[in-house]
């Protein structure tokens, strides 16, 4: 049995998480996204808050969670469920190192 994903004060994970879900939303960020060829570049931010949530997790698993849990949703930013396909579709279109390069791009913003 899997414990279920909730976001509370003074977990150090999801602290660490806010502040990703922070810079993913920075204006910064999204020039650096619509930079790299990525558009559409809202649905980008999602999809790579998404894919921070997961930590330890499966990403089935935390689509799951983020789609059960308004509070968590809401934690994320996020207004609609998201679907698990649509997070496959969007890592299917980096090369491993291209997708690392990305995200330690947006994270020293």
């Amino acid at each position: 049995m899997k414990l279920p994903v909730i976001p509370a004060r003074g977990d150090e994970k999801l602290e660490l998480l806010s502040q990703i879900v922070s810079k993913l939303e920075s204006r910064e960020a999204k020039k650096l996204l619509a930079r790299n060829g990525i558009s559409p570049v809202n649905k980008a931010v999602e999809y790579l808050k998404v894919m921070a949530m997961f930590f330890e997790l499966e990403i089935s698993y935390a689509v799951s969670e983020l789609n059960k849990r308004s509070e968590l949703r809401k934690f994320l930013r996020l207004r609609e469920e998201i679907k698990l396909r649509s997070i496959y579709s969007f890592m299917s279109k980096f090369e491993a190192e291209q997708f690392i390069s990305l995200v330690f791009s947006i994270l020293v913003l």
